[in-house]
C-alpha cells in the first residue's frame, strides 16, 4: 500500500470514527482519541499564535483549547465561538470558578473583593517582588 493510500484509509477511518461520534456521550477514552484526529488537529492550529484572552498572556504550545459548551454531547461540535484557547492554569482555574459561578453569581464579586484587599495590604506586589527585595537586602 502507497503512502497516499495509507493516509486515505487513516482519513477515512477518522472520518468514520467522527461520524460515530456526533451527538453521542463521549468517555474520556473517545475524547482522547477525538483529540488525535486531524480533523481536531487542524481545527486546533486555528488558534495557535493567539493570547489567552483572560491573562492576556500569549499561549505556549500546550495551550487548552477549552470547550464552552461541557456536554459530553457537544464534544465533536467544531464551531471556533464554542472554544477558548487558554494557558494551563488558567484552563483549571475557569472550571474551577465555574463550579462555584454556575450555581452562585455573586462569587465572582467576593472573589474581587477578597483580591483587591489582597493588592491593598500588599501595595500591589507578589511574593516574587518580596523574594527581589530580601535578596536585595543580602
Amino acid at each position: 500500500m502507497t503512502r497516499a493510500e495509507q493516509k486515505k484509509e487513516k482519513l477515512k477511518k477518522e472520518q468514520d470514527f467522527i461520524e460515530s461520534c456526533k451527538g453521542k456521550y463521549l468517555n474520556q477514552q473517545e475524547k482522547s482519541k477525538f483529540r488525535e484526529t486531524t480533523v481536531w488537529k487542524e481545527f486546533r492550529k486555528k488558534f495557535v499564535g493567539k493570547q489567552d484572552p483572560i491573562t492576556l498572556k500569549k499561549l505556549t504550545k500546550k495551550f487548552n483549547l477549552h470547550h464552552l459548551s461541557l456536554s459530553p454531547f457537544e464534544y465533536t461540535n467544531l464551531k471556533p465561538d464554542r472554544f477558548i484557547p487558554l494557558g494551563n492554569q488558567c484552563h483549571n482555574f475557569l472550571h474551577w470558578c465555574y463550579g462555584y459561578y454556575r450555581n452562585d453569581k455573586n462569587f465572582i464579586k467576593r472573589l474581587k473583593r477578597e483580591l483587591d484587599r489582597m493588592v491593598e495590604i500588599n501595595d500591589g506586589k507578589d511574593i516574587c517582588d518580596y523574594r527581589k527585595e530580601m535578596k536585595k537586602k543580602d
